[in-house]
């Protein structure tokens, strides 16, 4: 009989966070932002090193190691940066899927076909 009366005076804790949760939509927006401000950074980075591999080839002049760093540099550019943009794609879409945006946003309002009778 004790014990029944210790399990009664159980106290049962509030949840520790207050407040309220997140929805998909919120999610896909913090999702989106992020990748964003990833993907600027990441193209600014690209410009920034595309001008220097210029600037290097500029100023290789007639040697010819000196011109193959600089061709490699902005061959090695031109696909990170690829690979960002291709991320960037990967990440909004992921958003808008999570977000539910990505399914049917166009509606298509066909009118019924005549049935003709004979």
């Amino acid at each position: 009989m004790l014990k029944i009366l210790e399990i009664a005076q159980i106290i049962i804790p509030t949840p520790p966070v207050p407040g309220r949760g997140l929805n998909l939509a919120e999610i896909g927006s913090i999702i989106a932002r992020i990748g964003g401000f990833l993907q600027s950074i990441g193209v600014l980075l690209a410009i920034i090193a595309v001008v220097i591999s210029g600037i290097m080839y500029m100023r290789a002049g007639a040697e010819p190691t000196k011109i193959t760093n600089a061709k490699t540099l902005f061959r090695n550019v031109l696909l990170g940066a690829l690979i960002i943009l291709g991320v960037g794609v990967i990440i909004n879409t992921i958003a808008n899927v999570v977000s539910r945006h990505f399914f049917c946003t166009i509606y298509i309002n066909i009118p019924p076909l005549p049935v003709i009778c004979r």
